[in-house]
Order: C-alpha cells, then structure tokens, then sequence
C-alpha cells in the first residue's frame, strides 16, 4: 500500500495549458461545440435518435420558468453570484455592469417577496392563539403564499431569457455565466434525465442519451486538441506527479493515465475512455481514446449499439458514457463503481499522506466528502487558490471537523497557508507547488 495519494479536482485541469472549463460553465461551451466543430457529432446523434425534440436552447425558457419557485436562499445566491461578477469590471463593461445591476433588483424584487410571505414566529404563535387545537390542521406551510404556483411577468422573463441566450453566444457576458453556472447546469441536467432509466420514460432516456454523448464528445476533443499541443513537451501539472505514489481524480479526463499506471489511479466519477451498456451494466473500454474522432466513434460503435424501436424502454437498448455527475444522487452506472468507490475509500485509508489539490469540497460531492471524513486524522494538504478564506475553511470544519479558531498562520513555499493538527490549507495554484516537497514533509 502507498503511502502517498494525491487527489485531484477540477481546479488541476484549470492549469495554464490546459485550460478545461469548470462544469458550470460547461453547457455554453457544448452548444457553441454543437454549432460549430461539433456539427457532424450533433448529426451523428440525431440519426441515432428519431424524432429526438431537446435541444439545450429550449433549456432557457424552462430554467426561467423554474425562477419563481426557488426558496429566498436560493433567490440570495443568485444575487451575491452576480454582484461578484460585476463587482470588478474594468470601466469598458460599464453595460454589463449595469446590466448586473439590473438583475440585481429583480432578484431582490422576487427574494423579499418570498421571504416577507413567510409566517414568522409571531404570525404562528397569533394563528395558534385565535385557533388553539384548530391551528394545528391549518398550519400545514410556511408561507401565506405558494411560491411554487407563482409565474414571473412576461417582462421578467424576457430579461432572463435575453441574458441567458447571451451566455450560449461567442462572446463572454460575465453575468450571463453567473446566471447559467446554476440555472443552466449540464450536470444537474445530466442527473435530471437519469431518472429516466428508473422510470421507464422513454423521452427522458433519448435526452439524457443525447446529452450525456454530446458532453464526452465535447470533452474528447477538448483533451485531444491539449494532448496534440503538447506533444513532446512536458505536460503542465501533471508532468510533475511523482511516479511513486497513488492518485484518485474527481475529473472525466485521461490526463492522469499518461503520468501514471492505471492500477495507481483511480477515476472516481468515472471518465471518457468507458462506455456503459445500460442493459447488463457492463463498463467497455475505449480504444485509443487520445486520438479518437467523436463523430465516427459515435456513428460506428454506439449506434449499431442503441435500439429504440421496442415502445417499452425495458425492451429497448441504451448504451452512455461511463461518466458519472459529482452529485449527493449518485447513480450507479456501472456495478463496477461500487469497486471502485471501495477502492478509493481503502487507499484513503492506507496512506499516510494526502495532497489534495483543485478539489473545492463542495457539498454536490458529500459522497467522496464522506470518505474524507470517516478517514480523518491524516496528514492532508489542501492545495487551492481560496484555501485560506472564510467560506473554504467553513467548509473544512464539516468535513474535517476543525474550527477556524484552531488555524495558525504560515507559509508553505512561500504560499499563505492555514495549519491546524495535520492538516494545511495552502493558498496556491495547481502548478505553483513542488509536488515532490510536499511528500516529503
């Protein structure tokens, strides 16, 4: 068993030279590839599924519909996403700032609106008071109005959904990506469709079919195009892995395997070079995944593979790729994962020394969360460019159990870092820190 294991996150493959979009900004990226390069992958899809209706256009009109139902949490999020992106915006994007400032108001509209309907202590205990045991069948919500029956104005909808649109186009609009990196989700719309296949909707599975294709091809040719720019040269990052240790990746990409051997990794959320055929749950390898062209892989190996001409979806057969959202609802493509996922727990387990790097530790991934958490007490360094704000050790404290008050200030290669018991949270980018010095420690 190593005693080494390195841990990485969607921030690693944010370094400089590769350059992979985060997941939630990951849908505009995909429509724009379906559009342009892509255009033969959309057609290959499209003859494999007749009568196919989605389109992530039409995902716009329904996200917005969506808005008025969402709790004043929810609502607040909104606004503190984009009045960060607007808060600073060179003088030249005067216009998005104020349209920001625009969305702003309205969101603020619809919060005090959905709060202020909300029965408070003094509403509750008056209505238990003029009732007495009566209250009790009528106080079944709470709130005096269902947020979730109210529809927005057409004006409030059109100004959503101009934005929205602008967020899919060429050009960058930082509040049209604030907005779209959680109403226009691609992996929540991945877990969304996947119901599909317990259901038996049919409509449900052709789209989660479509889209969860178009994602990989997308994704394939994104590694592709890095892999190709590369060649020959070192590969930022991951050149610098040591050799002697264990590694688990929470990305879909195949960056780690041309560091690494395959026995040494571990792909927790599943990655491009697999393919689930959805009837026996078998996991088939890809081939020459590097050089793989979408179109023609789709075209020629799983069409011939996916029947949908059985009117019962338990007749018919499905196959997608073996990618796996990071979500609380954890579907389980493969019975292969449940290894897999056992695998990464036992390696936790055996190490002496965790690096963990790009990882945000977000509670959409409290499944991997978990297995970080029961094995606490590790040497762990958490490398990541807010290591060391409020919100990030926040977040530590739940999985690791250790409150800010216990942090000391530091320095970990000249980087800002926070340390208390065995662990230390460092303040740097992926390819800022000597992977090898750390080890050592």
């Amino acid at each position: 068993m190593s005693e080494h294991l390195l841990i990485l996150g969607a921030g690693v493959d944010r370094t400089s030279g590769i350059d992979f979009p985060l997941a939630n900004t990951l849908l505009p990226d995909v429509t724009r590839y379906l559009d342009g390069p892509g255009k033969s992958v959309d057609a290959a899809l499209r003859d494999m599924l007749p009568n196919l209706r989605f389109n992530f256009g039409t995902m716009v009109a329904r996200a917005v519909d969506k808005i008025a139902t969402r709790e004043p949490s929810e609502q607040r999020e909104m606004i503190e996403r984009v009045q960060k992106a607007i808060k600073d915006l060179p003088p030249e994007k005067e216009g998005i700032k104020k349209h920001g400032s625009l969305i702003i108001k309205l969101f603020n509209k619809l919060a005090i609106i959905a709060e202020h309907s909300q029965i408070d202590d003094e509403m509750y205990n008056l209505i238990k008071e003029v009732f007495g045991d009566a209250a009790d069948d009528m106080l079944d919500s709470d709130s005096i109005l269902d947020i979730h029956k109210l529809s927005l104005s057409d004006t409030f909808k059109a100004v959503l959904k101009y934005t929205l649109r602008m967020g899919l186009s060429s050009d960058r609009h930082e509040v049209a990506e604030a907005l779209g990196a959680e109403m226009l989700n691609i992996e929540t719309l991945l877990i969304d469709k996947f119901l599909g296949f317990y259901n038996n909707k049919a409509s449900e599975i052709k789209n989660y079919i479509y889209i969860s294709w178009a994602l990989w091809a997308f994704l394939v040719d994104r590694q592709r195009e890095v892999m190709t720019r590369h060649n020959g040269r070192l590969f930022p990052f991951y050149s610098n892995i040591p050799r002697s240790g264990r590694a688990i990746t929470l990305n879909y990409t195949s960056f780690l395997n041309h560091r690494l051997a395959i026995e040494d990794t571990v792909h927790f959320h599943g990655g491009l070079a697999e393919y689930v055929r959805m009837d026996n749950r078998d996991l088939i390898p890809i081939d020459d995944i590097a050089v793989c062209d979408p179109a023609a892989f789709i075209k020629d190996q799983v069409s011939p593979n996916v029947d949908l001409t059985n009117n019962d979806p338990a007749q018919q057969r499905h196959v997608i790729p073996a990618l796996v959202p990071p979500l609380r609802l954890k579907p389980i493509l493969s019975h292969r994962y449940i290894n897999l996922w056992s695998k990464a727990s036992q390696w936790v387990e055996g190490s002496r020394k965790i690096v963990v790097i790009g990882y945000s530790f977000n509670s959409a991934d409290e499944h991997f969360n978990d297995i970080l958490r029961v094995h606490s007490g590790k040497k762990v360094d958490i490398i990541t460019p807010g290591a060391t704000t409020k919100a990030f050790v926040g977040r530590m404290e739940k999985v690791f159990g250790v409150a800010e008050s216990q942090y000391s200030h530091c320095k970990v290669q000249e980087h800002e870092s926070l340390k208390a018991r065995g662990i230390r949270l460092i303040a740097a980018r992926a390819d800022q820190i000597d992977l090898n010095s750390l080890f050592k420690d």
